[in-house]
């Protein structure tokens, strides 16, 4: 039943076997922007009652929405998914991916990390069953539940809900045969498109991707665009192991380090890293984004909203070593010995120490880090900026993926403004430099304890910020959240919120920062007070007492004010 005011609607619908028992139901004929209640029932059953709203027709003075992604069950739990939906006047979720994790128990998360238990299948996730057991698993987490139940959600797939680092034609980790990958895929998708709808593309079309790529009209204010950049035409991203650079940094002790050659080694990898042959979403899309710029333009409209599934923005790899200096006297010493360890495989484990072996050499010589993300395509995000950057127009992209916060100002490879990007953190899964701890922690056990890691993740921030200072104005590698953004027709207002303790079952929450983006003002952000408000009260800002009272002195690459 779908009600309004006092009409209402009913109808039957079947919920089959071969679409696992799920029921979607698309009504046509509704009015815009308004509130619309629904619920199901079986017999003498009956579901709680829902809550959606339709997209504006015409004009729209003002827009509310949260960015959501990366959600793993064993990571913790989905406290973010609870704040979501006490937000006050929110309009809609967009989730722009990994809603799911196709993992089997005890492998991201190890055993030692599991924050809760009850991960079904317990098995990696191959087949349709499979797929179709972990998002039924999903849905019984009443943080979601509530979230469906109060709010629309657009969203769109990224890796994992078929499998990690997945391209069109397999996955970086599987060892599957392109025909057995198809099969997976197919399951994957078709599991995603039972359980989370996409208008106009039923389960049975799950082997076109592609028609994941839509776009939504907000009245006179917004258009929001999804691309779909995981499974339908992007290239095997480049796998840092297998190239040059890695093999003279991450395999090599840094006192052996040859300059000359690693040199010569990121003259090949950036060479590979530009190759205009190299695809993400293809050319198709890209002129489909363009159409629709064009068209959100010439219709008045102030704001052209890209979400893509991984971050989009160069990102150079942080100034690690450079950075040390900065920190506090007592920290500056730890962050010294803790990037020597770090690089031991004696002591932080053969695969960690690689790993911070590389990011160093990246960093000290100026490579982007996020090779699997769009800086690994670096051709094609050109055109999608010129797609993008046409006159009058004022663009704003989002991502998820890195599991961490980032705000940028775009920039072509002229130095041109493109527009800004605001990049969601995870719900519940860890980052880059998390895992290089986790690694660590797993190594020493209790000994790390001693060397939280919120005494180092200012001095990483530092090192990033320092290695990106014309695009890279906001990160946060540490903590849990979403963004939640605000448009109305002179700005684009976007809110860091962050959650506490996700392998607790109780929370706190905070906002650590907010920017603000004029209209006719393309690719320039300004940090501002926050003032958006969840369940009637404006978050608090304050740092975390204990981090707060051993890293307030850290001297910031930037002052914010």
């Amino acid at each position: 039943m779908l009600q309004h005011g006092e009409g209402g609607l009913k109808g039957t619908e079947a919920a089959a076997a071969a679409r696992d028992h799920t029921v979607c139901v698309d009504v046509t004929g509704l009015k815009p922007s308004r509130h619309y209640y629904y619920r199901f029932s079986s017999g003498k059953l009956a579901s709680p009652v829902g809550r959606t709203k339709t997209t504006a027709d015409g004009p729209l003075e003002e827009m509310l929405f949260a960015l959501v992604s990366c959600s793993n069950w064993g990571w913790g739990y989905f406290h973010v998914y609870d704040l979501v939906s006490k937000v006050d006047n929110l309009d809609l979720v967009v989730h722009c991916g990994d809603y799911i994790y196709e993992y089997e128990k005890y492998n991201y998360p190890g055993r030692q990390f599991q924050a809760r238990h009850g991960l079904r299948p317990k098995n990696q996730c191959h087949t349709l069953l499979d797929y179709r057991a972990r998002y039924a698993c999903y849905r019984t987490d009443p943080a979601l539940q509530e979230l469906h139940r109060r709010l629309p959600m657009v969203a769109i797939w990224d890796d994992h809900e078929v499998a990690d680092e997945a391209y069109t034609k397999g996955a970086t980790e599987t060892e599957e045969s392109p025909q057995q990958f198809s099969k997976r895929k197919l399951a994957g998708v078709q599991a995603f498109l039972e359980w989370v709808p996409i208008r106009g593309m039923p389960p049975e079309e799950a082997g076109s991707p592609q028609k994941a790529q839509r776009s939504f009209s907000f009245g006179d204010l917004a258009t929001l665009m999804l691309v779909e950049n995981r499974l339908s035409r992007r290239d095997h991203h480049i796998n840092m192991p297998d190239t040059d650079f890695y093999k003279e940094t991450a395999q090599k002790d840094v006192k052996k380090w040859d300059d000359e050659a690693i040199k010569r080694a990121k003259t090949k990898l950036l060479a590979e890293m530009k190759d205009p042959d190299r695809e993400i979403i293809g050319q198709q899309q890209i002129d489909k984004v363009a159409a629709a710029v064009k068209d959100s333009v010439e219709g008045g409209q102030p704001w052209q909203i890209l979400v893509s599934g991984t971050v989009m923005s160069q990102i150079m790899a942080p100034r690690l070593v450079e950075t040390v200096a900065l920190q506090p006297r007592y920290l500056r010493w730890v962050a010294g010995k803790a990037l020597k360890k770090a690089m031991d495989p004696k002591v932080a484990g053969q695969e960690a120490a690689e790993l911070a072996r590389m990011y160093v050499g990246m960093g000290k010589h100026a490579v982007q880090m996020n090779i699997d993300a769009w800086d690994g395509y670096q051709a094609e995000r050109e055109k999608v900026y010129a797609a993008l950057a046409v006159p009058g127009s004022n663009p704003v992209v989002l991502a998820g993926d890195s599991h961490n916060a980032w705000a940028h100002e775009l920039r072509n490879q002229k130095g041109q403004r493109v527009g800004v990007e605001f990049d969601g953190p995870a719900i519940t899964s860890k980052g880059a430099w998390e895992d290089i701890y986790c690694r660590f922690q797993s190594k020493v056990g209790r000994l790390a304890s001693l060397f939280p890691l919120y005494l180092f993740t200012p001095w990483i921030e530092d090192a990033l910020e320092a290695a990106n200072p014309d695009t890279l104005k906001y990160c946060n590698v540490r903590e849990r959240g979403f963004v939640l953004c605000h448009l109305t027709h002179t700005k684009f207002h976007a809110e860091f919120h962050y959650v506490t303790d996700v392998w607790k079952k109780e929370y706190k929450h905070r906002c650590q920062a907010a920017f603000t983006v004029e209209a006719g003002v393309r690719g320039v952000m300004q940090r501002v007070p926050r003032y958006l408000s969840i369940n009637g009260e404006i978050p608090r800002l304050h740092e975390h007492g204990r981090r707060r009272g051993l890293v307030k002195g850290t001297h910031r690459i930037y002052q914010h004010t």
